[in-house]
Parts: C-alpha cells; sequence; structure tokens
C-alpha cells in the first residue's frame, strides 16, 4: 500500500515512514495540506496520515478543503496532540476514518490501517 504522510514535523514524519518501510508499505511526504492537495491531484494512495498543527494549511483546513472540493475519497487518518472533543468531531464531520493522537507506534498503526477500507 502506498500512504502520504501529511506532517511538518520531520522528526515524526522519519519515525512514521520507518514505521511504514517495517510493515512493507510505501510512502510520500507531504509537509502541509496545499502541499498533500497538490500531490493527491497528482497521484493516488492508499491511505493518508494527516498531522493537525501545520503551518500553509492544517489538518483541519485541508479536511474542510478536501470535504468541498471533493480531492480525494481516499481514507484519512488524523493524528494529533488535540484532545478537545469539539475539535475530534468536526475532524468526524469533515472525513477523517479514524483520530489518533501522538505519539503513534507500529502496533496502533498496523491495527488502524488493518480496519480501514482501501481506497478504491
Amino acid at each position: 500500500m502506498k500512504f502520504l504522510i501529511v506532517d511538518d514535523s520531520n522528526a515524526f514524519a522519519y519515525m512514521t515512514q520507518k514505521i511504514l518501510e517495517s510493515l512493507g508499505h510505501e510512502w510520500e511526504r507531504a509537509k502541509h495540506g496545499r502541499e498533500a492537495v497538490d500531490k493527491l491531484l497528482n497521484g493516488s494512495y492508499d491511505f493518508i496520515l494527516l498531522d493537525s498543527h501545520m503551518p500553509v494549511m492544517s489538518g483541519m483546513e485541508f479536511l474542510r478543503y478536501n470535504w468541498e472540493n471533493h480531492i480525494t475519497e481516499t481514507p484519512i487518518i488524523m493524528l494529533s496532540t488535540v484532545t478537545q472533543n469539539e475539535y475530534i468531531q468536526d475532524a468526524y464531520h469533515y472525513g477523517v476514518e479514524d483520530y489518533l493522537l501522538k505519539p503513534i507506534n507500529k502496533e496502533i498503526i498496523l491495527s488502524k490501517i488493518q480496519k480501514l477500507p482501501k481506497a478504491a
């Protein structure tokens, strides 16, 4: 499977890349939501791992933009440190399949991607 990692943190993106590689998956990275939109318009992915706080276009801004403009139906897992119920409910309203609190590990990623529908 091919993942799009959308995260501005080099350290977190690197850790996520290593987890995906150890599970035998491919990946590409975008450093913010606007770059993710560009990549989605020019490529296809099986899953998106989306950070919540990024410059240029945050994770929530990306979700809203995708919801309004129908850029992709690729399953999205949001990765965040935000624990407020309203924020999490907004993420689900705008289309995330799952919402995970950082930090994550290999077992969490594996269990979540096994439960999600693969993008068409």
